[in-house]
């Protein structure tokens, strides 16, 4: 029988061997093959390599495969609920703008003037979008979604204390304190839809994160026609 040489003498590295425990290279002919013997010497202090599935966490073994991920019905309320938020962020964009013609006369302004107080949304949004995708990316939505509400909610309580005709300048400015909380709100539908839905519904919950904003134009445009025609003077 072929053994290690270190099995017929002692070894001070390892005085496993020297007690016996030997490898078998595979029996002779009419020998007995020697399996090889463990030793708690031998396996004293053996970890699992990191990474492996037997590897620990600090919160016990780690999960063999990735964890399953289910879809709940509260993702329908989170798209409704923010297609609400967006229509009241699109809604403060419209509302002079759709009956101007009241609002040159309350301040004494020209119709220019009131013009920019809905175009003030598009000129904010140009120099912020970079930095809030960016935000959106590395903090998520739970920041930029409180962001937008609050600079929406500041800024129509600033409009509410603007209420009277030597005030224009309040007005102004609570505008564009909506229009930055216009450049959070509008880069969230898509990100909306890839987390809190599956592969198969991302198009249906977009659209429908996207149908609030949409649907203020349709309203803004019904109430000046309408408008129009009951007081053409």
């Amino acid at each position: 029988m072929r053994y290690s040489a270190a099995q017929g003498m002692g070894s001070p590295c390892c005085p496993a061997f020297s007690r016996g425990a030997g490898v078998s290279g595979g029996p002779e002919p009419g020998e007995k093959g020697l399996a090889y013997q463990e030793t708690p010497e031998l396996l004293e202090g053996v970890k699992p390599v990191p990474g492996s599935v037997e590897a620990e966490t600090p919160n016990g073994p780690a999960p063999v495969g990735d964890p399953e991920v289910r879809l709940s019905l509260r993702r329908w309320a989170v798209v409704l609920l923010f297609s609400c938020y967006s229509l009241c962020n699109a809604f403060q964009w419209i509302q002079y703008g759709s009956i101007n013609n009241i609002f040159v006369h309350f301040y004494s302004m020209s119709t220019f003037a009131i013009d920019w107080l809905s175009m003030c949304y598009m000129l904010t949004y140009i120099p912020l979008l970079f930095p809030v995708a960016w935000l959106l990316d590395k903090r998520g939505l739970r920041l930029i979604a409180l962001a937008g509400s609050a600079f929406n909610c500041l800024g129509a309580w600033v409009k509410l204390g603007s209420m009277k005709p030597h005030l224009f300048p309040v007005t102004v400015l609570g505008q564009v304190i909506c229009s930055v909380a216009q450049v959070f709100i509008l880069g969230m539908p898509s990100r909306i839809a890839s987390v809190w839905f599956g592969s198969h519904e991302v198009s249906t919950a977009c659209s429908i994160a996207v149908f609030g904003n949409q649907v203020t134009w349709e309203l803004g445009l019904s109430f000046l026609n309408a408008w129009n025609l009951l007081c053409p003077h």
